[in-house]
């Protein structure tokens, strides 16, 4: 969770540019697929994209503006690729390059099927959303899932009341309270508010999409290669959680902060917060709210309900891996790109100017403070959010995070997110990281400083990203003052 008044730490702008080396080969036979280090989505040549890009195609919740022509050229270079990664079993880089092949043609079906998507009529969406399709509902930017025979009382400003209508204004003195809210389901995530449906289906869509970008990244930590396989042969997968994750979005601040202070006393100064023992993300409407802290506490979501956890992870050991991934996660920022990706959006997660890695860098470089792996591993959850020097000692896991991901062209990814997954199972120790990667703590130390040393930033394009800090100045991250996975609340 965010402390409020601790901005979290802003990057200078990411701007995106295309790659301009194209590979111009039909589809080769997986063994015959040589490694590419970075072939360009399509054939837009004129700018460059970071190695790592991730890709956000249109689909339901996110659709194109128009239909444009499709590269079938393009999009089979990105399916040779996630082929190649399939078969060399790297989950997150499969749907990283299925995401990136429908940034060339978004009916491809290949692609959509290992996304887990399927067609119903003209859009793509998963196995929730395409049987309400199917049954004639219609997914409304406003209201969420509308008969299309009563959108002619929801535009004249009515809302049904089991078989009678009522206005507007009646129905949301009715869901005033939280706990009476609407609630808007998607295919992985239940959003409950009493701000209005508009604000739940534009929550909903949104972490749909943060959802789509974090297993490209992590999604060796939620699928299998064989999950995968089996799409890639034929197979549909569902494409939905039948437990959705579950996000309460309260009217404003002060709501918020009255809902949850018997779960959480400090909750004043806490821009969003995960409790694991309810399964639930909370966060507040209102020029406060942080898209930081939302990717936060929804990255604690994501693992804690991903696979089979343990209460209170983290609890004796390993508390800085947990806060370290969440807040490498708020990094999530989109790229600037003046080319064509056919309604598909451009990310960029971490980098050697993104999040909190310039004040992890400042801190261990400039001002001498760093606290070693040895002792950081020791650190339960409570020990952790007990220390004095918690805001340094965030940004410190983020840059390990950082480095862990990223380093030496993601040498230790395996290793860490097998170190997340053994922790939120209940089964880590502190040692457990010095086994899994094979190196010594003080060597992992060693290594950690020769990253901050070198990492280069991403170059970027002259013209900021909307809603980005261009030129912003390295801040302190926020810091919980506990986190939600191991929080049990009063």
């Amino acid at each position: 969770m965010a402390r409020a008044g601790a901005a979290t730490l802003e990057a200078a702008s990411c701007l995106g540019v295309l790659r301009s080396v194209v590979l111009r080969v039909p589809r080769l036979p997986l063994a015959a697929v040589v490694s590419v280090a970075l072939a360009a989505p399509c054939a837009l040549a004129a700018e460059r994209l970071p190695s790592d890009a991730l890709f956000l195609p249109p689909d339901l919740y996110r659709p194109a503006a128009a239909p444009l022509p499709s590269d079938d050229e393009g999009a089979a270079q990105w399916l040779a690729r996630a082929e190649q990664a399939l078969a060399q079993g790297r989950v997150a880089e499969t749907l990283r390059c299925a995401a990136a092949a429908l940034a060339c043609d978004p009916e491809q079906p290949q692609a959509r099927r290992l996304l887990a998507q399927q067609r119903v009529g003209r859009r793509w969406a998963g196995g929730h959303a395409a049987r309400l399709l199917a049954a004639g509902r219609q997914w409304h930017p406003q209201w969420g899932w509308v008969g299309p025979e009563h959108l002619p009382q929801y535009e004249a400003g009515l809302r049904p009341l089991g078989r009678r209508w009522i206005s507007a204004e009646e129905d949301a003195a009715r869901h005033a309270a939280i706990a009476d809210g609407w609630t808007v389901r998607t295919d992985n995530f239940q959003v409950t508010t009493n701000e209005s449906p508009a604000a739940a289906v534009e929550l909903a869509s949104r972490l749909e999409g943060v959802y789509l970008l974090w297993l490209q990244r992590f999604g060796d930590y939620a699928l299998t290669p064989e999950q995968l396989r089996k799409r890639w042969d034929g197979d549909q997968a569902s494409g939905y959680r039948r437990q959705p994750f579950r996000v309460v979005y309260h009217r404003s601040r002060a709501e918020y902060n009255q809902a949850l202070r018997v779960h959480q006393p400090q909750i004043d100064i806490t821009l969003g917060i995960y409790f694991d023992h309810l399964r639930q993300c909370h966060f507040f409407a209102g020029d406060d709210q942080d898209p930081g802290t939302l990717r936060h506490e929804a990255t604690h979501q994501f693992f804690q309900e991903s696979g089979r956890s343990a209460r209170r992870a983290a609890a004796v050991a390993n508390a800085w891996a947990l806060e370290g991934v969440a807040c490498y996660c708020e990094s999530l920022a989109p790229l600037a790109f003046a080319g064509e990706l056919r309604g598909s959006t451009v990310w960029r997660l971490g980098g050697a100017e993104a999040g909190r890695l310039p004040a992890a860098r400042q801190r261990r470089l400039r001002d001498g403070y760093y606290v070693a792996l040895a002792e950081l591993a020791e650190l339960g959850m409570t020990e952790l959010q007990a220390r004095p020097d918690l805001p340094p000692l965030y940004s410190q896991a983020a840059g390990l995070a950082t480095f862990f991901v990223e380093g030496q062209g993601g040498r230790y990814r395996e290793a860490f997110v097998e170190l997340l997954r053994q922790i939120y199972a209940g089964r880590d120790e502190p040692g457990t990281l010095e086994r899994l990667s094979g190196e010594s703590y003080r060597e992992l130390d060693r290594q950690y400083e020769q990253y901050l040393r070198e990492a280069e930033p991403f170059v970027p394009a002259e013209r900021p990203v909307a809603g980005s800090a261009a030129g912003g100045s390295v801040r302190e991250g926020a810091s919980p003052i506990a986190n939600g996975p191991g929080f049990e609340g009063e």
